[in-house]
């Protein structure tokens, strides 16, 4: 059986001490060997080589004649996102999305040459695709940190940073970009009926998240092993993945009252299986409908018949998997709200909701450290005061006896 043929030729040292690539025979010489420079464009010949369908690129054999395009920072880029972002698909994806946006717009400009005007025109193309003003600051944020991993590697001159960093960012009111939605606290009576349309393991993950106030991917990953018992006997789940582990910080969620009753039942398995499978709640829904079939049995398809087939394509990427994640939770729950005729609601409004009724029972601190944030103006983003504390509060300063005092002086006037 012959060698299978490489998708990538190699990187190489010539004698000249250039590298050298070669792609269907031609050389293209990328300038001192194992130079930063040298591999960035090593990369970005080999992505053009393979989007052509390895057919030759259509550069400059001496590529150690040319300057350093956006296109060899953002292949430099790619190799940085896929390692720095392997367990978070979502900023893998988002920045892997801008480094194309760079490609396909300035990917030939000479990357010392990219500064804030061609930035703000980027920046103007994500406002003209309908984003909001918050999206778009972050999207361009996103840009700037991938040229200053390129300044890291040595790629383009300090300046150019410099230059991107006073690109200001779109204030409120000074631009057409749409303002988002501030995120509200669900309504419990929207979460009741949605319930109803739920199977008893997205009830018990609802149930967990509004008595906890966990963030959705958190609390889809509970495994009986992250669940230790305290000598006071008090369960405290242990995330070993939650958002702010890559800075080293422990996260603790105490798991007590209508949380430990919602869970019980969903820790005899393994130690180190998921609480929440859906497996056992399609079974459930595949359940309901055999129980609501109107067909007599001994007419149509035969219960679990379709489920014997082989599935392919699109059907075979639809079975459920050994966990949920955040946007598989969600689109249940929106589902489910759907059918019970509520206004449609997300898991991230059950944290909102529960930092906002501990915040107004036990105050700030308290709700800062159920949701497990470092500084409370995060807190404060969450949990919201609400309307009825502020008009407790105006009520108390109307008593004041300054009040009084202005009231005398009008009467006297």
């Amino acid at each position: 059986m012959s060698r299978p043929k490489k998708v990538a030729p190699d990187y190489r040292y010539h004698v000249s001490g250039q590298a050298v690539v070669t792609f269907n025979g031609k050389n293209f010489y990328l300038g001192p060997h194992d130079s930063p420079e040298s591999k960035a464009k090593y990369r970005r010949l080999v992505a053009q080589y393979i989007a052509l369908d390895f057919q030759t690129p259509e550069a400059e054999p001496r590529q150690a004649e040319t300057p350093i395009l956006v296109a060899d920072v953002t292949a430099e880029a790619r190799e940085w996102i896929k390692s720095k972002y392997a367990n978070c698909t979502s900023h893998r994806a988002r920045f892997l999305n801008l480094c194309n946006t760079l490609d396909d717009e300035y990917g030939d400009t000479p990357a010392n040459e990219f500064g804030p005007r061609k930035l703000s025109q980027i920046r103007d193309l994500f406002v003209a695709s309908g984003n909001s003003r918050r999206y778009v600051n972050s999207q361009t944020r996103s840009i700037v940190r991938i040229f200053r991993y390129a300044l890291s590697r040595e790629l383009i001159d300090a300046n150019v940073l410099v230059r991107l960093d006073s690109l200001e960012s779109l204030r409120f009111g000074q631009t057409s970009a749409k303002e988002p939605k501030p995120v509200t606290p669900v309504e419990l009576a929207d979460v009741r009926a949605t319930a109803e349309h739920l199977s008893p393991v997205l009830k018990a993950m609802i149930r967990v998240q509004a008595a906890t106030g966990m963030r959705p991917g958190e609390m889809c990953r509970l495994r009986p092993c992250d669940v230790d018992t305290r000598p006071d006997g008090v369960w405290v789940y242990r995330p070993t993945d939650h958002k702010t582990a890559r800075f080293g910080k422990k996260k603790a969620v105490p798991i007590v009252g209508d949380a430990r009753l919602a869970l019980e039942p969903f820790m005899d398995r393994a130690p180190d299986a998921y609480c929440f499978s859906p497996k056992e709640s399609a079974a459930w829904y595949r359940q309901q409908r055999t129980l609501n079939r109107k067909t007599p049995a001994s007419c149509g398809d035969r219960v679990g018949y379709k489920r014997g087939k082989s599935l392919k394509g699109d059907d075979a990427r639809r079975r459920p998997g050994n966990f949920y994640d955040k946007d598989s939770y969600r689109h249940a729950i929106q589902r489910a709200a759907e059918k019970a005729g509520v206004p449609r609601w997300f898991p991230y409004q059950l944290r909102h909701t529960a930092g906002t009724v501990v915040r107004e029972a036990l105050g700030v601190e308290a709700a800062q450290a159920l949701l497990g944030h470092s500084r409370a103006a995060m807190t404060e983003h969450y949990a919201k005061v609400s309307e009825s504390k502020a008009i407790e509060a105006a009520k108390s300063i109307s008593g004041l006896g300054l009040c009084e005092s202005t009231r005398s002086k009008q009467s006297a006037g």
